[in-house]
């Protein structure tokens, strides 16, 4: 399975594969962190206490509710475990991480580029009786786009009336344009009306510290408690602890998400216009990351300047010259476009 991030087996000056929040890691957080250190002679709480109280009071429901995980990686494995489905339903192309967890039968819908990738109402005849879960992305990773909240009721509703999962990915939500305007749903009372919606969120984008693990699942209790059997005992480290809430109250006593959105508005506006001024076709994108399209060679272009970017060429669906790319600062996104001029033939 392949991911972003792999500075390890390249030598790299400028990554733009892996989607962090472009203010860079907070002070506040990273003093949490710092501080977390002195209790590492203790284990962590088993039953994640206040952490779950945390989380709890954020998104307005009991802590019967929610679990933290290691990173949404170790929740979706989790999950997967849980229902144990003998067949799965994905949208294609989408994060490559919820095939890594799945052994069972995989119903793909591979999504027309002609169309942006975009999941429409029109896919719903796929989902019957033989469908045991839906793994969905909002945003969708790699395309950045969101899903309309009605799109995503009318399939939870067809799957809870055929007897299936859904599991709703949203670990980019609060870097998209969802997180800065009212939804049209109301999670509280998604997550009390539909038992078989399971939803996962990550704080390690966000927060940009994807170092130290940072998710949660939401979902009905029961759904909670089956989660957590699949689960380490002490799955948190008390770092992981500590930034969860330290990020919480970034997220829920300041500005923090706003700021987020308005840089990675504007820095995607210009990374979308550089990339089209050099002739290649970009998509839309709601979040902190762009889907492109370009020349079959310029991942290793780029990795020859030391660059390096996202090759989607791995996603079920697509095929060489589909790339992803980060949404940076200002002179990190210049220095980009720079770079990548040197090396797009767009005369």
């Amino acid at each position: 399975m392949s991911h972003g991030g792999d500075v390890y087996r390249n030598k790299v000056n400028m990554d733009y594969s892996v989607n962090l929040n472009p203010l860079g890691a907070h002070e506040e957080v990273l003093s949490a962190v710092r501080e977390s250190i002195k209790r590492a002679s203790d284990y962590p709480d088993l039953e994640q206490d206040e952490v779950r109280e945390v989380l709890a009071h954020s998104v307005g429901l009991d802590k019967k509710y929610i679990f933290a995980g290691n990173g949404a990686s170790e929740l979706l494995m989790a999950i997967a475990r849980t229902i144990n489905p003998k067949e799965t339903l994905l949208f294609e192309p989408v994060y490559s991480g919820y095939e890594y967890v799945l052994d069972s039968s995989i119903k793909r819908c591979e999504l027309k580029e002609e169309e942006g990738f975009l999941l429409t109402s029109s896919k719903l005849d796929l989902i019957n009786e033989n469908t045991d879960l839906i793994f969905i992305c909002d945003p969708v990773n790699p395309t950045g786009k969101n899903i309309d909240d009605d799109i995503l009721i009318k399939i939870i509703d067809t799957a809870k009336n055929v007897g299936s999962y859904v599991c709703i990915d949203e670990s980019f939500l609060l870097m998209s344009e969802k997180a800065d305007r009212k939804r049209d749903i109301d999670l509280t009372e998604i997550v009390k009306q539909y038992d078989n919606l399971i939803i996962i969120r990550s704080l390690t984008k966000l927060l940009a510290l994807p170092g130290i693990r940072m998710g949660y699942v939401i979902s009905a209790p029961q759904n909670i408690e089956n989660i957590r059997k699949n689960l380490p005992e002490w799955n948190l480290s008390v770092m992981s602890e500590a930034a969860i809430k330290a990020g919480i109250r970034l997220i829920d006593e300041t500005d923090f998400i706003s700021r987020t959105m308005s840089l990675v508005r504007e820095e995607r506006e210009f990374l979308k216009c550089g990339l089209k001024a050099l002739g290649l076709k970009v998509f839309d994108s709601d979040t902190s990351f762009i889907f492109f399209k370009g020349p079959e060679t310029l991942y290793k272009d780029l990795l020859e300047k030391n660059v390096l970017i996202r090759d989607c060429s791995d996603f079920a669906g697509l095929k060489k010259g589909f790339y992803r790319i980060a949404v940076k600062t200002h002179v990190e996104n210049e220095k980009f476009i720079e770079v990548l001029k040197g090396v797009v033939d767009y005369s």
